[in-house]
């Protein structure tokens, strides 16, 4: 009857752990973090070198390449920027950017949007109170 008991308990135990409310699941970020600046640095005529150092290596170069650009041997034309956010099971911020080039593998235009939010995010540097304490006072 004790072993009974006591397998019980170390299979609650051992179970709760894996599904106990309160138990702390990880943010996950997956994707290219992308800014309204650095949309706004894009300008027509820019060149894939260019664009991937504003904007980071894409996840996706041109997904579905068109025959005829592959026989022509041409550069890819549609790059894709995709973010998600998942915050304790649940996507709480997602936008999906696709930058367009030329056949020349020249930059032409982008299509999508960031969320609102995304926007308006400040920079994560110091409050303007960290900034001002000094920990090596020498004003005495």
């Amino acid at each position: 009857m004790r072993l009974l008991i006591l397998t019980i308990l170390i299979g609650f135990a051992t179970l709760s752990g894996c599904a106990f409310p309160g138990v702390y699941k990880l943010n996950v970020q997956q994707g290219n973090i992308v800014t309204q600046d650095m949309l706004d640095q894009l300008e027509p005529g820019m060149t894939e070198r260019q664009v991937k150092y504003v904007m980071g290596t894409p996840v996706i170069q041109t997904p579905l390449p068109q025959a005829s650009n592959i026989q022509a041997g041409r550069k890819p034309q549609r790059w894709d920027y995709i973010y998600t956010l998942e915050q304790r099971d649940k996507v709480t911020k997602q936008y999906h950017i696709r930058v367009f080039f030329d056949i020349n593998g020249q930059y032409s235009h982008y299509s999508g949007e960031l969320p609102a939010d995304s926007r308006k995010e400040k920079s994560q540097d110091l409050p303007a109170e960290a900034e001002k304490t000094n920990l090596l006072d020498t004003s005495e």
